[in-house]
Parts: C-alpha cells; sequence; structure tokens
C-alpha cells in the first residue's frame, strides 16, 4: 500500500488537525496567525486570573466583615472598583471572542497592555495607593506584554509607564490632588510621608523595569525556538505536501484524515471529497481484506511488512503502488495511521512490456523460445502430480528459405503470422504455441492420456495448414514437418526433450516431409560410437589427450582483450580432434566430468598465472562449469585450493555457468556464486535466454555478466526476433547493472547491431578463433583480436 518514513510516523493526530486546517486554508499569514494565538492566550490568563481575585476578594470581604474592622469599602471605592473590572471584563470579552479581528489592528498589542496598566493602577489607588498590596500585578502585566509584543524596548518603555502610572498615584495623595483612601492596617501618616512614597515609586519602578527585561529576554528565546520548530514543522509540511509520493493519513476504521497534493493529483478527488471518501473504496476489491487488515496490525502497534497494492482514481482505473504502513499514538487514543505509496504503474507496465519482449516473437506475438521452456517446465510438474503425460510438437515449415529468398522478407513475415494463427486455432487453451526461430515452431501439450492424443494434434495442424495462405498477392501452398517428443516416456529433462522431438522432426524431413514423426531411441548418437567415447574419455587425462583453446572476449568500445575463454578439446587417437559438444554430454552422464572439470580450472589458472609472470596484460581466464561441478559439496574449497596451489588472484578467475543449469536449483545455485563471488571470482551466465530465468531471479543472483546464446546472435540481422530478444536481454542486463557479452559473433553486421544496442563485450570469430596456448602470449601483447571475416566459435 504505502510507505511511511521514520519522521513522519512520529507525527501526532493533533498534529494532523492543523496541518489539515492550514493546508486547506492555504498560505495563512504567519504574523497574524501568531498574534491570534497570542491574544487568545492572554485572554485566558485574565480571565484565570480575574477568577482568582475575584475568590480572593470575596474571601477578604468576608473576612473584613466578620472581623472588628468591620465593612470598610466606601461607595466611592466599590463603585470604582466595579467601574475598573467592568472595563478590564469588557476589553478581555472583546480580544476573547473577536481576537481574529482584534488581530488585525495594529495596535491591538500595546492597547490591551496600556488598558491592563491603567486598570491596575486604578485598583492600587482603590486599595490604598502607596500602601497598596496590588502593585506586583504590574509586574504580571509587563510579563504579559512580553508575550504580545516582540520589541524588548516597547516592554520596557511600557513596564517604565506603569512606573509612571504608580508614580502618579502616589505624587496625587502626596500633593493632595488625589484624596488618599483609607485602607485596614496601613496609617495614613504614610500617604504624605515623601521619603517613603519615592523609595516605593522607585522599588515598584525598579522591579517593573527588571520583570520587562527579563521577561522579553526569556519570551525572546522562547520565540526563537518555537520559530525554530514552526520553521522546521513547516518544511515538513511542505516536504510532505509537495512530495511526489502518494501520502495520507488515515483513522483505524478508514476515515481520511489528511492527503497531500500528489494523492489528490493521482487519484482525481479533492479534498472536499475525503468525508466522505472511506480507505475501502479506494483500495481494489482482490487487495481491500489485506489492506484493512494490515491497517489494523499497524493501530495495534504491530509492524507492517511492505506492501505492493492497487489504489482506484476517482474514474475507477487502478493506480499500482507499493509502500509500508505505520502508525503514530498519542495519550493512548487512536493512532493515526500514515501510509506513504510510491506511484510504480509506470514501472510496473514498463516490467510487464520488458517481460512481454524478453518472452515473446515480436512478429508473431507467440511465445518466445524462453517463455516454452516455462511452460514446458510447468506441464512437467502438472503431469508428474497427475500422473499423466506431457509432450512436445517440434515444427519446421518446409522449403520456406525459398519462399522468403524469392518473394522477400515482408511475405515470409506475413506466412508466419499465419502459420502461428492456425497453429494456435489447432490447440485447446492450456496448450502452448511458442515461436522457437527462423521457420521454427514448437507446441507445448499439456495433460495427455495417450501418445495417440498427440497424433490427433499434430495430424489436425498438418490438415489445417494443407490450406493455402493468402500472403500480399500471393496465394501459397506450404507444409510442415512435424517431430513428438513425450515426458515422462522419452526423458524427464526439458532441453532433452525439446532436443529428441527436433531428432523426430528431422526425421519426419527425412521421410519426406509434410508428416511427424515420433521420437525413437535409435535417433540418438549410435550406442556403439557412445561406448567407444566413455572407454577413451577415462583414459584421455592419464593419456594427456585433452588440450585447451583460448578465445578472446573483447570490449566493444576499446576493443581490448579483457578475458580468454578456455575451450577443451579432445585429440582422440582415432576420430581426431573432437569438439565439447561431442563428449561433455557423456562425461555428464558417466560423472567424468568432475576430474576433467577440475583439470581444466587447473591448467586455466596455471597458464594466466605464467602470463602474468611474464609480464603480460593481466586479463580474466574464463572456465565453463557443469552443473555437477556445481553441485559438487566441496566446490568452493577445491577452486579456493587450485587459485592458492596456481597462485592466481580470484578476480583473475571467470566462471561460465549456463542458465539452464542454475535454474535447476536457484536456492542451492545462489548460495554457491556468493561463495565464488566472495573469492573474487567473476561469475557469468553463459547461454543466457535459453533457460527460463525471470527479473526476479536475477537480482538474487550474485553474477557480473550475462552471456546471450549465440542462437540468438547468429540470425541476429536477419530474424526480427533474435533481434528483439538480444535487445530485450541487453535491455535486461543493464537494468540490473550486468555486463553483457554476445558469444558467436562472426560478421560485422552482427557486430554493429549488437554494438548498436549497447552490448558490453563480444566474443567470436570476427575477432579471434580460439587459439593454442603458445600463441595466446602474441595474442595479449598484440591488445587487439584478430577479426576474419566468419567462422565458428566453439
Amino acid at each position: 500500500m504505502g510507505k511511511i518514513t521514520k519522521d513522519t510516523a512520529s507525527l501526532q493526530p493533533s498534529w494532523v488537525d492543523s496541518m489539515w486546517k492550514s493546508l486547506q486554508n492555504g498560505r495563512t499569514r504567519a504574523p497574524l496567525l501568531e498574534r491570534k494565538e497570542r491574544y487568545l492566550l492572554v485572554a485566558k490568563a485574565r480571565w484565570f486570573f480575574l477568577g482568582i481575585v475575584a475568590i480572593y476578594g470575596a474571601c477578604a470581604g468576608l473576612g473584613y466583615t466578620f472581623s472588628d474592622y468591620g465593612w470598610f469599602l466606601t461607595n466611592a471605592q466599590g463603585v470604582g472598583m466595579l467601574l475598573g473590572l467592568l472595563v478590564i471584563l469588557t476589553y478581555n470579552a472583546i480580544y476573547y471572542f473577536h481576537n481574529e479581528h482584534m488581530a488585525e489592528v495594529a495596535w491591538g498589542d500595546h492597547l490591551q497592555v496600556v488598558l491592563d496598566y491603567l486598570c491596575v493602577t486604578l485598583l492600587i489607588y482603590l486599595s490604598g495607593g502607596g500602601a497598596s498590596w496590588f502593585w506586583p500585578v504590574y509586574i504580571l502585566v509587563t510579563f504579559e506584554a512580553a508575550i504580545l509584543i516582540k520589541s524588548r524596548m516597547q516592554v520596557i518603555f511600557l513596564g517604565l509607564f506603569a512606573g509612571g502610572c504608580y508614580g502618579l498615584v502616589l505624587a496625587g495623595s502626596f500633593f493632595n490632588f488625589l484624596p488618599y483612601v483609607e485602607m485596614p492596617f496601613i496609617d495614613s501618616a504614610l500617604h504624605h510621608h515623601g521619603f517613603f512614597l519615592v523609595l516605593m515609586c522607585f522599588w515598584v519602578t525598579l522591579l517593573n523595569a527588571i520583570s520587562a527585561v527579563v521577561s522579553s529576554y526569556l519570551m525572546t528565546v522562547l520565540r526563537r525556538g518555537h520559530q525554530q520548530v514552526q520553521e522546521t514543522e513547516s518544511r515538513l509540511k511542505e516536504f510532505i505536501e509537495d512530495a511526489n509520493d502518494l501520502i495520507f493519513s488515515v483513522k483505524p476504521n478508514g476515515q481520511f484524515l489528511y492527503v497531500n497534493q500528489a494523492w489528490a493529483r493521482v487519484l482525481g478527488y479533492e479534498r472536499e471529497d475525503l468525508s466522505v471518501l472511506n480507505l475501502e473504496t479506494i483500495v481494489d476489491a482482490d487487495m481491500r481484506s489485506k489492506c484493512m487488515a494490515e491497517i489494523e496490525k499497524a493501530a495495534m502497534g504491530q509492524k507492517v511488512d511492505p506492501l505492493e497494492g492497487r489504489l482506484l482514481t476517482r474514474k475507477g482505473e487502478g493506480v499500482d503502488v507499493e509502500g509500508t504502513i505505520s502508525c503514530s499514538f498519542q495519550n493512548d487514543q487512536d493512532g493515526a495511521v500514515w501510509v506513504i505509496c510510491r506511484d510504480i504503474t509506470a514501472r510496473k507496465k514498463a516490467q510487464d512490456q520488458l517481460y512481454f519482449m524478453a518472452h515473446h516473437d515480436q512478429l508473431t506475438g507467440l511465445p518466445n523460445r524462453l517463455f516454452f521452456a516455462d511452460r514446458l517446465h510447468q506441464a512437467q510438474v502438472l503431469a508428474k502430480r497427475l500422473k499423466s503425460q506431457c509432450g512436445i510438437l517440434y515444427l519446421d515449415l518446409d522449403r520456406f528459405k525459398i519462399i522468403n529468398d524469392t518473394l522477400g522478407h515482408a511475405v515470409g513475415d506475413l506466412l508466419l503470422k499465419e502459420v502461428g494463427k492456425r497453429l494456435r486455432d489447432c490447440v485447446r487453451e492450456v496448450d502452448t504455441v511458442a515461436r522457437i526461430g527462423g521457420d521454427e515452431f514448437a507446441v507445448v501439450l499439456v495433460d495427455l492420456s495417450h501418445v495417440s492424443d498427440a497424433e490427433q494434434i499434430a495430424g489436425k495442424i498438418l490438415k489445417a495448414l494443407a490450406k493455402p495462405v493468402q500472403a500480399a498477392e500471393h496465394e501459397l501452398f506450404i507444409t510442415i514437418s512435424i517431430g513428438i517428443s513425450l515426458y515422462p516416456k522419452h526423458d524427464d529433462n526439458s532441453e532433452s526433450l525439446l532436443k529428441k522431438a527436433d531428432s523426430a522432426m528431422y526425421q519426419a524431413k527425412a521421410q519426406g516431409r509434410n508428416n511427424y514423426q515420433i521420437y525413437d531411441p535409435a535417433m540418438d548418437l549410435d550406442t556403439e560410437r557412445r561406448m567407444s567415447l566413455e572407454t577413451g574419455m577415462r583414459r584421455a587425462l592419464q593419456r594427456d589427450e585433452f588440450r585447451i583453446l583460448y578465445q578472446p572476449k573483447v570490449d566493444v568500445v576499446s576493443n581490448e582483450i579483457t578475458a580468454l575463454e578456455a575451450l577443451i578439446r579432445w585429440e582422440h587417437p582415432e576420430m581426431g580432434t573432437l569438439p565439447p559438444s561431442d563428449f561433455i554430454a557423456l562425461a555428464e552422464e558417466t560423472g567424468l566430468i568432475i576430474p576433467i572439470g577440475d583439470w581444466v580450472i587447473r591448467r586455466a589458472c596455471s597458464d594466466n598465472s605464467r602470463w602474468q609472470a611474464q609480464g603480460l596484460p593481466k586479463v580474466r581466464v574464463a572456465v565453463n562449469l557443469s552443473g555437477y561441478q556445481l553441485q559438487k559439496k566441496d566446490f568452493v574449497e577445491s577452486v579456493v585450493g587450485l587459485l592458492e596451489e596456481t597462485g592466481l588472484e580470484g578476480k583473475y578467475l571467470e566462471f561460465e555457468i549456463a542458465e539452464t543449469v542454475i535454474m535447476q536449483n536457484p536456492e542451492f545455485a545462489v548460495s554457491v556464486l556468493v561463495r565464488l563471488r566472495d573469492q573474487g571470482i567473476h561469475i557469468s551466465i553463459d547461454d543466457f535466454g535459453t533457460g527460463y530465468s525471470s527479473l526476479a531471479h536475477l537480482k538474487r543472483f550474485s553474477v557480473n555478466t550475462l552471456k546471450i546464446d549465440r542462437t540468438f546472435v547468429r540470425d541476429i540481422v536477419e530474424n526480427s526476433t533474435d533481434a528483439a530478444i538480444t535487445s530485450a536481454i541487453i535491455s535486461m542486463g543493464n537494468s540490473l547493472n550486468l555486463k553483457v557479452i554476445a558469444e558467436g559473433v562472426e560478421t560485422e553486421g552482427q557486430f554493429a547491431m549488437l554494438k548498436d544496442k549497447h552490448c558490453d563485450e563480444m566474443q567470436g570469430y570476427l575477432f579471434s578463433k580460439p587459439v593454442p596456448v603458445g600463441d595466446v602470449a602474441a595474442l595479449l601483447r598484440a591488445g587487439l583480436a584478430d577479426r576474419p571475416d566468419k567462422g565458428s566459435d566453439g
């Protein structure tokens, strides 16, 4: 739903109300608002003081009445005191009930202070003049002046004004132009005692002046601190209000307390709508119950994990968001739940587009090889659970190259689109039709009971494609060859099933095309040849029959060699030089891949260490890893031992691991890759694009490089699907800050297209053939890879 920051989480509900009001009213004049608040504060304090004075006066009058003195106030005193109190009540009521209007009066501050001083002076005169006990109230009024007025000098002058008023009362009594008032406990002679009156006048004036200085200083400090708090609060308000994230606060029942501008803008609501809105009304129905449950958890003070969900705009459109929820509490009251959520609609859309590009053929809109592999895996899981079968149909258009070359790619593309459409019409919704590349298609058939089910669909496809195709101005007649393999009858490995279906498809072509064939083991490698290879492989290490060739990887921008890939060859005494494709799969089946793999790593590290000792440029040496090696329990320890044995630093060793190998057991693979990365070893995902890893998986893998499979590079110039897949892989790698290398680069056209798509590195015959160990030194000294016109790397 949303995300709450640490600072925002501490905001209290009472602050929500004040912020909401200030944001509703716009940019209110800060000085006017402050004066209004001060007037209200002083008026309340004056009410309180008047109440205390009234209680005290009543108690004192009652005491005098029953004392020896009796009731002593004259009518004139009583009338004067009542008039003074009436004046105070009148202007205090005005300042209390009309504080906003009075705050707009420029002299409103000084007026009430002067009125207070005059009323206090009147009450001092009526309560004994120079002998009155009421004079300390001057100090309270002075403190009031410090609260109302910021200028220190003005507060001091007003304090001196109070001293002047007091002095006039004393002077009036002394010079007899003001009749003094008789009061109990007071000697009337004091009113004519000049020295006493002078001392009192100076004492009251001095204390009032000191009070003015001290109180104004204290208020200055308080105002400064208050201003800093207000400025901080104002900045926080502006930050929240102007933030691009959607920030809002609700009560635990979902009632809205506050929303910022981004929330209102994105969802299309006015703030006036909040009174009738509830959080449940703007949360997508699929997420509503979970969202309210998380709100309830936050209101109870429990931790809420980050959420992703969808909010609904005023028009009912969905807005994808992510974030977290938090709650603030105050005085054991219900908390205010705060939500900060980020609009990820554009990101979601981009991810969906990237996913579609990476998993679909751009021409036909059909799933591509990557998506096909994922659907095949799901079909296998379902078949295993239901104890049924699933099948693969591998299809190849007969003589499509002739049509493409004679009528042009535009007509060929129209034909491929029509073939894709007809294939979809021939299968069930649960089945998957994919374009593997060029004129090759594949179909995953789910939940088959018998092999005849697959044969029936294959016959239906042959019949559908027998009808002529209208492509532009041309009426075309096409045939198709189909190979069938079944899980688990023929194999339980996805790649093997696909290969066996491919073998069956070539058998269909050998049978005259336009038919289907079911896989038969006889279509595989001859058993005798396999046995011969296995027997010879067990002695090959002892007889030193294996050789390593090195092929450089070249930086696209600098054209410098960044690494050398170690490519094993078997110098078979009878069959000649064998590429790894002829014996590695067999080595994996027999378990010989472990000692062979260790030999390759040791030899590659030793060669690289020797080259560095000769002063040659330091580059990585890349070794291909088998899944069997990766799953070996002490594999990381054995690699560390080989590095120590050869004296090579880990950063100069690179492992290339096939994407399908990693995805066989992602959790285990991640743990091993992390440990290898900790040793400084460079990790590359080999043959990327042939497996089914997703963005989520790639984020977890501790890899440095994605290596685009040669099958995508081979036809990248002519094949829009391969070009689109390659572009998607490069974009995916760049978005994850991974290097991307393309293997099998053989032509300038491939090089130019890959460079234009910002591929980081390349490898292939365009730069250099695989070279023997003895030729590597010259290659490194030259600093640039050779670039013959054509070839095929090993």
